[in-house]
This record gives C-alpha cells, sequence and structure tokens, in this order.
C-alpha cells in the first residue's frame, strides 16, 4: 500500500491540474451551442420568428402612423400596408443574411456585434431594391430603379443597422435573462437539497455552517442545527450558491452579511441572525472578490 501512494498522489495531482481545463471546455462549447438554431426546438424557433414577426409589424405601424417622405397625403390605412410590406420583407432579407454572417464569420470576425454590423451592411444592397419594386407595387412610380437603388441604399443601411443593433439588444437581453433564470433554478435545487438535511422546523433562509469535529453547525433564520456531515462536502454541494468560504471551518451566504468589523488584524462579517464569522488570510482576497468590503 505503502507503494502504492505516490502514483495516488500523482493520479490527483494530473486530475486537479486537468480539470480547470475540462471545466473551461465545458463552458467554452456550451457558450458556443447556446444560441445555435439546431440546438433549439421546432417550437421554440417559430415561436422565435413570431415574436420578431409581431416586433416588425409594430415598427411598420408606428411608422406608416407617422405617414414620413410626404406620404399625409394618402390615406393612414394606406401608409400603414405599404410601411409593414416594407419592413417585413425587410425581415425576410436581413434576417437570414445577418444569421449566416453570425455562424459562419465567427472564426475571421469573432465580435458579435462586428458580424451582425457585416451582415446588415450586406443585406442593406438587396433592401435597396426591394423598396423600389414594393413602392411600385403600391403606387406604379415609374422612375427608373437604379435611380431608387442610389436614393434607398445609404438609408436602408442606417436604417437597417438600427433595427439590426436594437434586434441584437433585445437578444442579449432575453439570453442574459435566461441565463439568470436557469441560475436562480441551480441555486435554488442546491439549496433545497441540502436543507433536506435539516430537520422541517429548521429549514429556512440560510445564513452560514461551521465545521464542529465531524459535524456541521447550520444557521438558518429558524435557529441551527447539527448534522453529520463533513465541511467539504458541504462546500461542494453549494459550489453555484451565492456563499463564500471565509475560513478554514466557516461558510456564510453573501445575503446574510451585514457588515463587515475590523478588530486590530481581525476581520469579522456581522450576519443577520448576530453571528459574528472571522475571515481568515486564507481566504481574505476571495472575499474581497465577491465584494465584500
Amino acid at each position: 500500500m505503502e507503494q502504492l501512494r505516490p502514483v495516488e498522489k500523482t493520479i490527483e495531482c494530473c486530475l486537479a491540474e486537468a480539470q480547470p481545463d475540462y471545466a473551461k471546455q465545458v463552458k467554452d462549447f456550451a457558450k458556443y451551442t447556446k444560441l445555435r438554431p439546431e440546438h433549439l426546438t421546432n417550437r421554440e424557433i417559430v415561436t422565435k420568428k413570431l415574436q420578431d414577426l409581431l416586433i416588425v409589424i409594430g415598427i411598420g405601424s408606428f411608422v406608416g402612423f407617422l405617414s414620413p417622405y410626404g406620404m399625409n397625403k394618402l390615406s393612414l390605412l394606406t401608409s400603414i400596408l405599404y410601411w409593414n410590406t416594407v419592413c417585413i420583407a425587410g425581415y425576410f432579407v436581413y434576417h437570414p443574411i445577418i444569421s449566416f454572417a453570425e455562424t459562419h464569420l465567427e472564426k475571421p470576425i469573432p465580435t458579435h456585434w462586428h458580424r451582425v454590423a457585416i451582415g446588415s451592411l450586406i443585406s442593406s444592397i438587396p433592401m435597396s431594391f426591394v423598396v423600389p419594386l414594393v413602392t411600385y407595387l403600391f403606387f406604379d412610380y415609374s422612375r427608373p430603379i437604379w435611380q431608387q437603388f442610389v436614393d434607398v441604399l445609404p438609408k436602408a443601411i442606417v436604417i437597417g443597422g438600427v433595427i439590426s443593433l436594437i434586434s441584437m439588444v433585445k437578444d442579449i437581453l432575453i439570453e442574459q435573462k435566461t441565463e439568470l433564470n436557469k441560475t436562480q433554478a441551480k441555486d435554488q435545487e442546491q439549496l433545497d437539497k441540502f436543507m433536506a438535511l435539516l430537520p422541517v422546523e429548521k429549514r429556512g433562509v440560510l445564513y452560514c455552517f461551521v465545521s464542529e469535529d465531524h459535524y456541521l453547525k447550520v444557521y438558518t433564520d429558524k435557529g441551527h442545527h447539527l448534522i453529520l456531515m463533513r465541511f467539504k462536502d458541504a462546500v461542494d454541494m453549494l459550489n453555484e450558491y451565492p456563499g463564500i468560504q471565509t475560513h478554514r471551518s466557516w461558510w456564510v451566504a453573501l445575503d446574510a452579511i451585514q457588515s463587515v468589523t475590523k478588530e486590530n488584524r481581525k476581520t469579522l462579517l456581522s450576519l443577520t441572525n448576530q453571528v459574528q464569522v472571522p475571515v481568515s488570510k486564507t481566504y481574505s482576497e476571495a472575499v474581497r472578490h465577491a465584494g465584500v468590503h
């Protein structure tokens, strides 16, 4: 057995070194795949497209109501129908080209908004032919198409760019909200599993826990209770929950921290339940990085 211990130690060291790289690869893979259309269900794709079209119709109706470019001489219905047709046609021109640019230009152009800008600029060229065609269908406008193309192109670049930017910001906000909801759900799942180890009457808002020999003293808003559990296992169980280890034997939930006090060279965290939690020198930097000052 003594001969095997150096081998076991070497294996543990190798795994410890490999783990961050593995975690990074998983994170990068998730980041790469989470916005790819092939990872959405058909229902999610249809729902997203319907939402986009409703926004486009809303924009077209608003612009039609304003009746720009002398359209106030026409009926309001005609103006709204014209601008809705232009906006919907623009969606079916811009959306596939920008989507193509986002997915196929990721390697040479890593910045997301750069790819969107290039896709929007390219889309403005065919759109500058679509607008004269729609205008002809509505008003039988006989001006040469190349002249209309020259007039429309600068406007298509500006308007298309602004709408593409708004759409990109919307997608980013939705993505952030989705990720936040997933994180909160995971946090709650971890907390529920941990709370299941406590008696029902002691389950509640988690404040902190401290190691006491082979036991763990858990503090909640319902009091405290000792459970048979290793400190490290408890920290691992709550690795995604918003909390931090402050000492070799203390862990606190970030929401429970009320204030930070310093006595001589000692740093103490005052919690909601009046418990004073020590911060050791080993974990002081991690505590500061967590935003606790």
